[in-house]
């Protein structure tokens, strides 16, 4: 679906199909980065042994060399989402089907059919690209016609690999009202929701409870996984990496893609492990400090020091509550502090009362307003 609205191609790594107009849209959103971060093959026998070394007590991977995990800084820099912002909590309270209707018609310009909906918060993404399919962008389009295509572009990324649930075939509807604005909705911490939901789905897919870690966000984690242990990283074959950067729809450049992106070049595995996951547990069961980085970000990288200042930030190491309306998990820096470049120290003890909260979802609770809850 995602690649109605944007296709990188390998014989121009500068390329995509967006126009201009919404990609200056989605920057002001907070989601032309990831935008250019494209899709990613999985391989589900590493995120499976990775999620066999995840504890839900301390949102950590335990590894012979010590403890890792996906932090803020790892979503900020790979995916170039905003840190910096408000919670993404939003107040649905009261909204009957009529009023989300309401909704789509006006901020993504059609309404979906009743076959569409699955519950009244959550439609189906093709129905979303099945309609922009038939949209066409130019300079001289109405400006709301162009919001109207970006927040529908933002849909499908959240649905698709950001935020997705098992089916990947819905969207809900409750960050439609993260978006009604184009200038609040860059106002928020897409970093710290996009981590609140893959801690949750690594915490149920490891106690069992869940396989909606394959749906999505394990192009976040691969990449995450790649970057720091050698043993199973590919070798780059193309050497253009997706740096140009792109025009937008008021003449000025937008910047170039996140320090995630560089994975979308050709690669090959013919020294590392692939597909196998006998092989990846005895590797991590083998594994010694040569072969896990713990600092791989080069901060002189164009890619990192042309992100945004709200990715940016000293909220990296912030030890604090992930939310994401239902979803509140909590980050745990002060248990990887090698990966900031720091000595680490025995940790302290973990408060178990957030493990509790695994059992809030959206399931039954049509209508909660999340930012009281």
């Amino acid at each position: 679906m995602s690649n109605i609205f944007w296709t990188f191609r390998e014989d121009d790594h500068t390329s995509v199909r967006l126009h201009p107009r919404v990609l200056t849209v989605l920057n002001d959103m907070g989601f032309y980065h990831i935008a250019r971060c494209g899709s990613l093959f999985v391989d589900t026998h590493l995120i499976t042994a990775l999620v066999e070394r995840w504890r839900t007590e301390t949102h950590t991977f335990h590894f012979p060399v010590g403890e890792a995990t996906v932090a803020l800084q790892d979503v900020a820099i790979l995916w170039g989402l905003h840190i910096d912002g408000r919670p993404l909590t939003v107040d649905e309270h009261a909204i009957p089907r009529e009023m989300w209707e309401w909704y789509c018609e006006e901020l993504l310009g059609f309404i979906p059919e009743a076959t569409d909906f699955k519950s009244k918060t959550r439609v189906k993404m093709s129905a979303i690209s099945d309609y922009f399919s038939g949209v066409e962008i130019t300079y001289e389009t109405d400006q709301e016609i162009v919001n109207q295509y970006a927040r529908g572009c933002a849909l499908l990324m959240i649905g698709s690999f950001m935020m997705s649930d098992f089916s990947r075939s819905h969207v809900s509807l409750l960050y439609f009202l993260a978006m009604t604005d184009i200038e609040i909705a860059g106002l928020y911490s897409w970093s710290s929701a996009v981590l609140a939901c893959l801690y949750r789905e690594l915490c149920l897919a490891s106690d069992g409870q869940s396989r909606a870690i394959f749906a999505g966000l394990v192009s976040l984690l691969q990449i995450w996984a790649w970057s720091r242990i050698s043993t199973i990283r590919p070798i780059n074959l193309d050497s253009v990496l997706f740096q140009g950067p792109l025009l937008g729809g008021d003449g000025n450049f937008l910047g170039i893609p996140p320090y995630g992106s560089r994975w979308l070049t050709q690669h090959t595995h013919i020294h590392s492990a692939r597909h196998s996951i006998r092989v990846y547990r005895d590797m991590f069961d083998r594994m010694d400090d040569n072969e896990f980085s713990w600092e791989v970000y080069d901060m002189a990288l164009p890619e990192i020091y042309s992100l945004d200042d709200c990715c940016i930030t000293e909220h990296w190491m912030s030890e604090c509550p992930l939310i994401n309306n239902c979803i509140v998990e909590i980050h745990h820096p002060s248990r990887v502090l090698r990966q900031f470049g720091r000595r680490q120290n025995i940790p302290p003890a973990v408060d178990g009362q957030y493990v509790l909260t695994h059992h809030i979802s959206y399931q039954g609770r049509d209508g909660c307003d999340w930012t009281y809850f």
